[in-house]
């Protein structure tokens, strides 16, 4: 009866060993590959301005800000203009309307930036810079090297 037991139980423990990293530790590395990705943006209505992002930020149609539907919130993007080459630096914080198939909504200043303003939507390129949570890690690393050394 003894023997029957171990087998499930070697199963089950090669099983969930597979889950494990078996001690190595995830260690930051420099970015070297950035990933760009590409689909159309828009620009938000005026009627926008002034009412609470997803985020809980209120919306400045002035800023340079962008709905992303997967992206964290304080993400840094770089849109690039696929028809002018102009480029302009955002900031994710909001999500948007599920049914909407555009990538990003930008604000008017950045639609104005980069150059689609007239015509409403755009090809686009971007890119994430930074995100919020690499650039607190990033700062924080900083002032500890800072400290010891």
């Amino acid at each position: 009866m003894r023997k029957q037991r171990l087998i499930p139980n070697s199963i089950l423990s090669i099983y969930l060993a597979s889950f494990c990293t078996f001690g190595h530790a995830k260690t930051a590395s420099p970015k070297t590959e950035v990933t760009a990705h590409t689909g159309i943006a828009s620009y938000y209505s005026n009627r926008f301005h002034g009412r609470r992002t997803a985020s809980g930020e209120r919306f400045d149609q002035n800023g340079l800000t962008a709905m992303h539907r997967t992206l964290p919130f304080g993400t840094r993007l770089r849109v690039t203009n696929l028809a002018n080459n102009r480029s302009v630096e955002v900031r994710v914080n909001d999500r948007g309307h599920p049914q909407n198939r555009r990538s990003l909504d930008l604000t008017r200043r950045a639609a104005m930036e980069l150059g689609f303003l007239r015509a409403g939507l755009a090809r686009v390129k971007y890119e994430i810079v930074e995100s919020e949570s690499e650039k607190l890690e990033r700062e924080s690393h900083d002032r500890a090297d800072g400290a010891n050394g």
